[in-house]
């Protein structure tokens, strides 16, 4: 049964504040990323910039990395809520949960390092994370899928096959960076796998794709 939204004419207004304090944490927490690396810079002491550079290379690799994680998560997020003109309680919970994990990304981040890339608990917690993050995502375009009073007049349905197979394929990376600690972070490679999933399964379960 869908849940009872807000009033209209309060979530018109209460949705534009959601997304407004969204996008202001999710700035916060690329933000976040850095930091350690400019405690790094302030105390270079005697060594040059090329040695701080080299001795910080996977350092830099792992706050790049999860730059663009964010990043992603974001632009998805942006997309998915074009349109969407109210909230319900359950639509919140779902997003606490999303900001829960991209704020808690920096830990995580913070862990991998030169020595521990190939640690199963340090990989295993960060891929979890983006795995708990793409599951929420995935519930958020459930809520809005089934919820017409919170769209707006035009609005369509889009496609859940975008998060369950982002999330289907996290979970995968997941497993493969627990059980083979040697694969370690390549295992999000499979990720690019994401497009011929998504076709495969429209082949198979051609109503999925439209799916409520």
């Amino acid at each position: 049964m869908p849940q009872k939204p807000v009033e209209s004419g309060a979530g018109a207004a209460g949705i534009s504040r959601l997304i407004s304090f969204i996008d202001a944490v999710v700035a916060i927490a690329m933000t976040l990323l850095i930091l350690p690396l400019v405690n790094d810079a302030t105390g270079i002491g005697d060594q040059s910039p090329g040695d701080l550079l080299a001795g910080n290379a996977f350092d830099l690799f792992a706050f790049v990395l999860s730059f663009v994680v964010i990043f992603r998560f974001w632009l998805a997020h942006h997309r998915m809520y074009l349109g969407v003109a109210g909230y319900t309680p359950g639509l919140v919970l779902a997003n606490l949960v999303w900001l829960l994990c991209l704020v808690f990304l920096p830990f995580p981040t913070q862990l991998l390092d030169a020595d521990t890339q190939h640690d199963a608990v340090t990989n295993g917690l960060y891929i979890a994370t983006m795995v708990a993050a793409s599951t929420s995502a995935m519930v958020q375009q459930l809520i809005i899928n089934r919820t017409p009073a919170i769209r707006a007049p035009g609005f369509s349905r889009k496609p859940i096959l975008g998060p369950a197979a982002a999330a289907s394929l996290m979970l995968a990376a997941w497993a493969v960076a627990v059980l083979a600690p040697d694969v370690g972070l390549w295992s999000l490679l499979l990720l690019f796998l994401q497009a011929p999933v998504q076709r495969l399964a429209r082949r198979l379960t051609p109503r999925v794709a439209g799916a409520a």
